[in-house]
């Protein structure tokens, strides 16, 4: 069944991913995104309902910080829900 909200578009963009309360961050590659959310592959087994963040270094452009939580995990990776609907415009990616 279908939860999806928003249509995914595909990507392969690599990020850096903070979770709170852990000092390490950790190299991820995020392969969709939607208006709520993006999916990333993760190198470690991370838990829902953790809040996170995403940093990307867009080309040309200052760091930019995708910021929300931990909705579900897979064997390839997490699935986030951003606090923000507008971020992937912010990077010219919708």
């Amino acid at each position: 069944m279908e939860r999806r909200w928003h249509a995914r578009s595909e990507i392969d963009v690599f990020a850096t991913l903070y979770v709170k309360n852990d000092p390490r961050p950790m190299p991820c590659r995020i392969t969709n995104f939607s208006a709520s959310g993006l999916f990333a592959e993760v190198p470690r087994i991370l838990k829902p309902n953790q809040f996170v963040e995403v940093r990307v270094h867009p080309e040309s452009m200052p760091e930019r910080i995708i910021e929300g939580m931990i909705v579900h995990r897979r064997d390839a990776g997490i699935g986030i829900e951003t606090a923000s609907r507008f971020w992937a415009q912010a990077l010219g990616w919708g």
